[in-house]
């Protein structure tokens, strides 16, 4: 009887409403949760076409020079979730990245677009973002600190380059901020997920005769000065006691249409790098102790004209006794460095003694379509020969709404052949051997925000 009449009240008109009216408070308490009014979900799909021919690679297999064609077209498709603060305090992100195979070329793996799963092209699912974050407002002082996996753009020693997908790093981060200044410390496991495999693979140091020493932790971070004319950027870090850099960038705004920039970057071996690479070894070294990469840039929007110049100088020092030096832009194994130098353009421009001069002109068609040319030349020395190379290209990119964006790129290249260790020139009867490459590059990227 007890049961009967529990049910009947149950059903009754007035506990109904009653039931109706705190659900409907509960769904106001959720929405209005800043937990969750402040979320936001962005949906995005990328589809990404890149081609190199180049004649300077050695085919250690057919043990001769060949022209290899690497060519790669996949489709992306991206979901980023970011959370509010719960009490203003915690969250959480993540994001998903999907890479679908369109087409591929045998050599298709240096274009980092498809996973290489034992020499074969593929797609690949993975959640490449997933992190705790808090937040703490102490004005004028605000932290921000996040745990898990997550990607980096300029930070520490580390950045991005946009493939399908992006890399993602395990650890800790922080950054604190207070008015135009801010500090980043970073402590990472050695793990990662490259922006084109599904997998966790880790950061490694190389000896140079194949041999991969696996990296540990990474200490990174950097003080940021941000203001409207100028900003200035310092960063270091350490692979465990393998191998150190420090950076430092600087822009600086001269007028609303002049602005100027530089960078000087420092690398060396720790003890556990320079023993590593023992003398015997020492001909597999990027460099003999240390390297240096130095850049100036100006950017000059040409005031009432659709044009805007962009040029720059850069300078390396990384001696070498055998064989020519070079400045890594990526020198921990499964990383993308930080380098944001004109030189940027093609690993050639960063060798001993190099001198690298780059133009480019973009002419602004309309307020969606710019269209433009660059290009880039150098010189260094090498077994009492001048080295001379460089590329000249030509650019698009048009963003007709908000969400989509289209760009096109393509150009040529010339260089010299190179030995296996792809920066010392081969050189026949004391003389060096032309090689040629063609590029090319599309990539159509729509978002959606919700």
């Amino acid at each position: 009887m007890k049961v009967k009449k529990i049910v009947l009240f149950m059903l009754s008109p007035c506990f109904l409403a009653v039931s109706a009216a705190n659900a409907a408070n509960w769904e106001d308490s959720i929405k209005e949760s800043a937990f969750i009014s402040d979320s936001e979900l962005e949906l995005s799909t990328i589809n990404m076409w890149k081609y190199l021919k180049t004649e300077n690679r050695f085919d250690k297999e057919e043990q001769r020079y060949r022209k290899q064609v690497a060519n790669a077209w996949g489709q992306n498709f991206q979901a980023d979730f970011k959370s509010g603060y719960l009490g203003g305090i915690l969250g959480f992100d993540a994001s998903y990245y999907g890479g679908i195979k369109l087409g591929a070329s045998k050599d298709f793996a240096s274009r980092a677009i498809l996973y290489n799963d034992d020499g074969e092209a593929k797609g690949y699912n993975k959640i490449g973002q997933r992190f705790a974050k808090v937040k703490f407002d102490l004005d004028p002082v605000l932290i921000n600190g996040k745990a898990g996996w997550f990607t980096l753009k300029n930070t520490g020693i580390f950045s991005n380059s946009q493939r399908l997908s992006l890399n993602s790093y395990n650890g800790y981060a922080t950054n604190t901020a207070m008015g135009d200044w801010s500090l980043d410390l970073l402590f990472l496991d050695g793990k990662v997920m490259r922006r084109d495999s599904p997998n966790i693979d880790r950061m490694y140091f190389s000896d140079g005769n194949g041999v991969r020493h696996n990296i540990d932790h990474v200490l990174t971070g950097g003080i940021n000065y941000n203001s409207k004319p100028l900003k200035v950027f310092y960063f270091y870090g350490q692979a465990d006691d393998v191998f150190r850099q420090h950076g430092l960038e600087a822009k600086y705004k001269l007028t609303s249409d002049v602005t100027v920039g530089g960078v000087v970057y420092y690398h060396d071996y720790g003890s556990d790098g320079k023993r590593t690479l023992s003398d015997a070894n020492k001909g597999k070294r990027n460099f003999d102790n240390d390297a240096w990469h130095f850049a100036g840039t100006l950017e000059w929007r040409i005031p009432e004209s659709p044009w805007t110049l962009r040029t720059g100088v850069t300078y390396t020092d990384a001696e070498k006794a055998n064989g020519v030096g070079q400045f890594a832009r990526n020198p921990i194994g499964n990383t993308r460095g930080r380098f944001n130098s004109p030189a940027y353009a093609d690993i050639d421009y960063v060798r001993d003694g190099e001198v690298m001069g780059a133009l480019e002109a973009e002419y602004r068609v309309s307020k969606e379509l710019s269209i433009g040319a660059r290009s880039n030349y150098s010189e260094f020395s090498y077994s009492g020969e001048r080295l001379k190379q460089g590329q000249f290209g030509l650019f698009s990119y048009w963003k007709p709404t908000a969400n989509l964006s289209v760009s096109l790129s393509g150009g040529i290249g010339w260089h010299h052949q190179q030995e296996n260790d792809y920066t010392t020139p081969k050189l026949y009867n004391g003389h060096s051997q032309r090689a040629h490459s063609l590029s090319g590059s599309m990539t159509t990227t729509y978002r959606f925000k919700m």
